[in-house]
């Protein structure tokens, strides 16, 4: 019998490996496809959300669940389900021997069995909250500690450091918590101690046997042998237990992001427009962050046609809705009510892609990528040659700074442009929107960071490219105001008057106000009502 098993083991030993070899690499292959395929598609589904979702989520979170948890999902396919197969086979081999040795020593371990499932289920059924508890635990973490460096300039001018560290602290002091629930509920894991009872059990019952001389010395070393092999794969089933929930929690938090519904929907029969003119017409608009209307509409009502090829100033006081009106024309938002036209075409209509690619944006906040001053330039055509840029680059007044580097163009920025002032990121956004040539362009007070006399030779520059493109700037500098086509007075929402500034400045009190106070006006002519 000894003969025949050492036989056996090491035939099974033999198979044992080449199966290991083979499950470790189709585990892997196939762990790392998945968690490639997730994160792509989470990044794609991110990029398409709307800007109402980014509104909503705090970046840290979806950092998190973009590395931690599909890390997560990534451990239990290549070790969870590695550990289940290595254990399942480990139980089959050994029960299967002893069942052979001795059937009658086997009923023990058939009678444990009910104790030790019904010991895994209920594991299991404890550890799913604590597992989600713990995900989202870390989550809060990340975006905390996110917020707080990307903050870092506000907590030190107000001195928050010491307020910021006790309030972190308290974060990490409840995830030291969930982690001790979670290690009270694996140190309360029976099934090793079941085990261990049965190979007990077992001993005492076969040297039973061997004094009856029903068995023999030798089988019994063997089946006590193989009894305490069954402790390594009740420890595996417990681990691949533990991180199945982990990694269930993390894949549903992924998914759960991805599948949030705040997306714009595309039409599924676009309308284009083949050459834009930038008309642009909005009837009837009203815009609610909430996404219902009600008397705290960003936007009410707006009726307004804007020609092809003219430049508009959209002046207001501070959440008067200036910056909203531009989030709508640029489709980051669908209007509550109404609609939006360009040429005759309703924005719902264009591919999304489409529309942006005829708007060129430059936003008082610049943001830069850490990649050098050339590539953030040619963001928007990356296939622009050397020509194009260093055009752009002097219309922007940009060049002259940028030469004054070591390297130039291939000089590296920083994260978010940290290393340029704010005056060199506006007029490397400036270059960078110009390069796309776009049929509508946004100045977004583009140039509050820069001095008169870079502001002078920048708006003398953009004045030559501005022919056949539609402008919507919005600034309070009262030149660029005086200059534009038309300039939209916006009140609370509201489009109090459009005009241009000769008419505007004699019957519009709003407007008036922002002149006043710089020179001499005319007398205002009295409207009917009065």
């Amino acid at each position: 019998v000894i003969v025949s098993t050492a036989l056996f083991i090491a035939g099974a030993g033999i198979i044992r490996a080449a199966a290991d070899f083979i499950q470790s690499y189709v585990n892997e292959v196939l762990a790392n496809k998945i968690t490639k395929n997730v994160t792509e598609e989470f990044y794609k589904g991110m990029l398409e959300k709307s800007q109402e979702f980014h509104d909503r989520v705090r970046i840290g979170d979806v950092m998190e669940r973009a590395t931690y948890d599909t890390r997560q999902m990534n451990i239990f396919i290549s070790h969870g389900i590695k550990f289940l197969f290595e254990g399942t086979f480990t139980l089959i081999f050994s029960v299967s021997l002893m069942i052979w040795i001795s059937p009658k020593l086997t009923l023990l371990l058939v009678m444990a069995l009910h104790f030790y499932i019904v010991t895994l289920r209920d594991y299991n059924k404890k550890l799913r909250p604590i597992s989600k508890a713990q995900m989202e635990q870390n989550s809060l973490l990340n975006a905390r500690l996110q917020e707080s460096v990307t903050g870092i300039r506000v907590i030190r001018a107000f001195v928050k450091e010491q307020k910021e560290i006790e309030e972190f602290d308290k974060e990490t002091d409840k995830l030291r918590e969930i982690n001790t629930q979670r290690g009270i509920i694996s140190a309360k894991y029976y099934a090793v101690v079941i085990t261990l009872l049965v190979i007990t059990l077992s001993f005492v019952w076969g040297s039973y046997e061997v004094i009856n001389g029903s068995l023999g010395i030798g089988e019994l070393i063997t089946y006590v042998f193989l009894m305490m092999t069954l402790t390594m794969p009740t420890w595996q089933f417990g681990w691949a237990i533990t991180q199945f929930q982990i990694g269930m929690a993390a894949a549903k938090r992924v998914y759960e992001m991805m599948e949030m519904k705040i997306k714009l929907e595309e039409s599924s029969t676009p309308k284009d427009c083949q050459s834009c003119q930038g008309e642009i017409r909005f009837e009837g608009v009203s815009f609610s962050y909430n996404g219902k209307s009600s008397r705290n509409n960003a936007l009410n009502k707006i009726n307004l046609e804007v020609p092809g090829g003219s430049t508009v100033a959209i002046i207001g006081n501070p959440g008067s809705g200036k910056s909203t009106l531009i989030k709508l024309l640029m489709r980051l938002y669908d209007p509550t009510n109404g609609n939006i036209f360009i040429d005759d075409v309703n924005i719902r209509d264009m591919r999304i892609s489409h529309l942006r690619g005829h708007i060129g944006v430059i936003e008082q906040e610049v943001f830069l990528f850490s990649k050098s001053i050339r590539d953030n330039i040619a963001y928007g055509k990356p296939d622009a040659t050397e020509e194009e840029i260093l055009q752009v680059s002097k219309l922007a007044q940009a060049h002259e700074f940028i030469m004054s580097f070591d390297k130039g163009y291939s000089t590296t920025v920083g994260e978010r442009g940290i290393t340029l002032s704010g005056g060199q990121k506006q007029r490397i956004a400036i270059a960078r929107a110009l390069l796309v040539d776009p049929s509508i362009l946004i100045l977004d007070d583009a140039s509050s960071a820069i001095d008169a006399e870079t502001e002078r030779k920048i708006q003398t520059a953009i004045a030559n490219v501005l022919k056949n493109r539609t402008t919507f700037i919005i600034t309070h500098r009262l030149a660029t105001i005086k200059n534009a086509d038309v300039i939209i007075v916006l009140k609370d929402g509201h489009l109090r008057d459009s005009g241009a500034h000769e008419d505007l400045i004699l019957r519009n009190i709003d407007y008036r106000r922002l002149f006043e106070r710089f020179s001499e006006l005319p007398p205002m002519i009295a409207m009917e009502g009065d």
